[in-house]
């Protein structure tokens, strides 16, 4: 009988672990579970330190979908990987999800007033500690219409590698549309304050005005972070730019609708050099993705503008049946229908809702890079996903 194989040292077993899908946290935990030595070896500060050199983007761990966008609202916070336990599942009543980034979510919460109309309220929570902050309200509060914010780390600008620092100092910045007449002449006036963690106050607003922006519902998409600039969608083909550190506000445009969704909300991608770019839904000659990467004039005036990428085919990436087919699919208003729901900041992850006649059928998560597709909802809602650079299985 042939003696056993000898037995794979430490340094192979890890090297070996560290090849591991980094979007699949449930990989890693079962790895733990064959032996209490591959568990050793998970749990070493020196692998974890390697996992993170390897892996410099964050990783999809978690889900905050809205279960009633209606006052009251109503929310849930779904783990990528349930049997890690870590972020556990929790049920978030009377909260509306606005953002998620650096380890934080920010919510919109309502509260019972002496007037007809509600209170409204910002919420900060860690989903990893489940620790929240209710910020102090400012002025104007913010309403259900016509308004967004978003939550990041305050060092965001100062090189941090947003690793740990989900327990640091953060800012909100929130922002607003409202309409004034300036001698009978309707205008939209958007303006922005910043809320410190460490002053635990709001600073003075800053606005712009345009007859033809104006904010949507808090949760109609949350903001894109490229680079200094937060971005935030618009109820028309515009969005808002705001520029931290020099606190300034300024509109740019969208891309052309496509024929598809002539209205629709781009959500922003902070593309992989750098510069803004965002995803669209069209259908001509086939329903795919269109990817769009705003670009500025070497020469001339410096005007930026948006450039057409490449178009990824819906039927070739997503699972057989999971564009339904209509009896009448030769109807135009018929064809099977999608829309994108979300996208993870950091990542190459969008979420993208299937539906016929604006029913949405299932949400999937969809890696843009590798052309991947998993099914994670049966029911279309916005989607907020949660990263985190934790090995959850270890991580404190």
């Amino acid at each position: 009988m042939p003696p056993p194989p000898p037995e794979l040292s430490d340094d192979l077993v890890g090297e070996t672990l560290l090849r591991l899908p980094p979007d699949d946290p449930a990989c890693l935990l079962r790895a733990s579970l064959v032996c209490k030595r591959w568990r050793r070896i998970l749990a070493d500060p020196a692998f974890r330190r390697r996992h993170r050199a390897l892996y410099r983007a964050p990783s999809v761990v978690g889900f905050i979908r809205i279960v009633k966008g209606g006052n009251p609202f109503a929310s849930r916070f779904v783990p990528n990987d349930p049997a890690s336990g870590r972020p556990a599942a929790r049920e978030l009543p009377g909260w509306l999800p606005l953002d998620c980034r650096h380890g934080r979510a920010l919510f919109l919460s309502s509260s019972p007033s002496l007037g007809t109309a509600p209170n409204y309220d910002f919420i900060v929570w860690d989903p990893l500690t489940n620790e929240q902050r209710h910020l102090p309200r400012p002025s104007p509060p913010p309403a259900q219409y016509g308004c967004n914010a978003a939550v990041l780390c305050a060092a965001a600008t100062e090189g941090c590698d947003h690793r740990a620092c989900h327990k640091g100092p953060f800012f909100v910045v929130f922002v607003w549309s409202h309409s004034t007449d300036f001698l009978l002449s309707q205008v939209t006036l958007t303006s922005a304050r910043v809320y410190s963690s460490v002053s635990g106050d709001w600073s003075e607003p800053i606005s712009v005005q345009h007859s033809h922006a104006s904010l949507d519902t808090p949760a109609s998409f949350p903001s894109s972070l490229v680079g200094d600039k937060l971005y935030f969608n618009c109820l028309q083909r515009y969005s808002f730019e705001y520029v931290l550190g020099v606190q300034s506000l300024s509109i740019i445009e969208q891309p052309p609708p496509s024929s598809l969704h002539k209205c629709m909300l781009f959500p922003h991608m902070s593309m992989e050099d750098g510069r803004l770019g965002c995803v669209d839904v069209e259908d001509e000659p086939k329903l795919c993705l269109r990817l769009w990467w705003r670009v500025t004039a070497a020469e001339g005036d410096g005007v930026a503008c948006w450039e057409r990428g490449r178009a990824i085919e819906l039927e070739t990436l997503l699972p057989d049946g999971a564009l339904p087919i209509h009896p009448l699919a030769s109807v135009r208003s018929s064809k099977p229908n999608a829309s994108v729901l979300g996208f993870a900041e950091g990542t190459d992850v969008i979420f993208l809702g299937t539906n016929m006649r604006d029913h949405t059928c299932a949400v999937y998560m969809i890696h843009l890079n590798s052309g991947r597709a998993r099914k994670v909802f049966d029911k279309g809602t916005i989607v907020v996903p949660y990263t985190s650079f934790c090995i959850p299985a270890f991580e404190d």
